[in-house]
């Protein structure tokens, strides 16, 4: 009976920290970026905190590891800015200043196109088509303007929220343990072993995913922008930012990132379009067989199928965050029903 009710008492309060957190949604930035950061860092912490300390040969304490673990990393992440971030930014102001531009070509395009096509019954209908394909980039890039505005007011609104990543990042590194141990000792003790491998598990899977998929951004970003600065192609590195970026969204990031680099070389050349598509599907293929298998190794063992219905929920649910994020939270869900769901006594 006691038993029972303790049970009833742990389910309770579960549910409880579940309506709590479903209710204060904001601060679920700042944590995910927490523990991203987290499990990027971490190796660095492990290799600083085995060092020995000239003179007294003693190691270094992990909570002094993770303060000279963040101060190189915003030492090198403020060199990189340096040489990337103000590039970029030109680049960028360039981009939206020439954008006018860049829709009349797309215009001028879709009349040449017309022309070419008066001998088949398509063209009766193209110029609808190409009225309602202006109005639509129009119309988006309207939405889109609309939506770095809000952005930038959200992110000015949540400035404070953000504040406290480096708190958070510094405790989950330096005390993880401990959180891990004390949220071990929550369950039965003959639950303990299970829920210790649980936890073990699922480190290993979200950290293998993050270190890789952060590599793997970097990498696909970099070759993307020196292909496109080498086929010259306009804004190679707000393209190459775009491909890291949309690398986060498994099977159809890649395509995503892609379009803008075909559409612009088409402007210029079709032949030169023809070039970016081979050069991306090739970057792609390179990427699937060499950069991933030795990368990310088998840190996601997820079907194709279960990958696409993840993408689908998490984006139907969440956009694109949704989609971001429903690859490792599917691998997640994998672990705790493999563990569930296998007997007891192992």
């Amino acid at each position: 009976m006691l038993k029972s009710m303790t049970a009833w008492l742990k389910l309770l309060v579960i549910l409880t920290g579940v309506y709590l957190l479903s209710r204060v949604t904001p601060i679920f930035l700042p944590v995910i970026i927490s523990i991203i950061l987290t499990f990027i860092l971490n190796p660095m912490v492990n290799l600083l905190s085995q060092q020995r300390l000239w003179p007294v040969r003693r190691k270094m304490g992990r909570g002094f590891a993770v303060i000279i673990a963040f101060i190189l990393t915003a030492v090198v992440t403020a060199v990189v800015m340096s040489f990337i971030l103000v590039p970029f930014m030109n680049e960028f102001n360039n981009l939206v200043h020439n954008f006018p531009t860049l829709v009349r070509r797309f215009q001028r395009l879709a009349v040449s196109i017309q022309s070419q096509a008066n001998f088949i019954a398509l063209a009766n209908y193209l110029p609808s088509i190409i009225d309602q394909a202006m109005s639509s980039i129009a119309s988006f890039s309207l939405d889109l303007a609309k939506r770095i505005v809000n952005s930038v007011f959200s992110l000015a609104s949540s400035i404070i929220e953000l504040v406290i990543v480096p708190v958070l990042s510094y405790y989950f590194l330096k005390d993880w343990q401990i959180i891990k141990e004390n949220t071990i000792l929550l369950f039965s003790y003959n639950s303990r072993t299970r829920v210790r491998s649980i936890i073990e598990e699922i480190g290993t899977v979200v950290s293998g995913y993050i270190r890789g998929q952060f590599i793997v951004s970097l990498i696909v970003g970099f070759l993307v922008f020196c292909g496109m600065y080498s086929f010259g192609v306009e804004y190679p590195l707000v393209l190459g930012l775009l491909a890291g970026i949309t690398e986060a969204i498994p099977i159809i990031g890649p395509i995503i990132g892609a379009i803008p680099a075909v559409l612009l070389a088409y402007t210029v050349e079709p032949l030169l379009a023809l070039k970016i598509i081979v050069f991306y599907f090739l970057v792609q293929q390179f990427e699937n067989h060499i950069i991933v298998p030795n990368i990310m190794g088998q840190a996601i063992d997820l079907h194709p199928i279960t990958v696409i219905l993840s993408l689908l929920i998490g984006g139907q649910l969440f956009g694109i965050a949704g989609m971001i994020l429903a690859v490792p939270l599917s691998a997640i869900l994998k672990v705790l029903l493999k563990h569930l769901w296998e007997p007891e006594e192992r």
